[in-house]
């Protein structure tokens, strides 16, 4: 099996991880425990290994998500 030395960059309508926990301004790892918990929508695609959500879905997430004290 040949390794790629350059992966091909994931679509501009996919973020992964890392981009939608950037965008709620929390860590990576929260993100993905959020997922492992069914706390948060699974991956929508994936690309090779990484998992990706569409954005409207991680800021529509967002905007319905109970926040504590508000």
């Amino acid at each position: 099996m040949t390794r790629m030395t350059n992966p091909p960059a994931l679509p501009n309508d996919w973020w992964t991880a890392a981009e939608c926990a950037a965008y709620l301004g929390i860590a990576r790892g929260t993100w993905a425990a959020y997922v492992a918990r069914e706390q948060a929508p699974a991956p929508e695609r994936m690309f090779g290994r990484s998992p990706a959500w569409r954005p409207q879905t991680v800021k529509s997430w967002a905007e319905s998500r109970p926040r504590h004290g508000k």
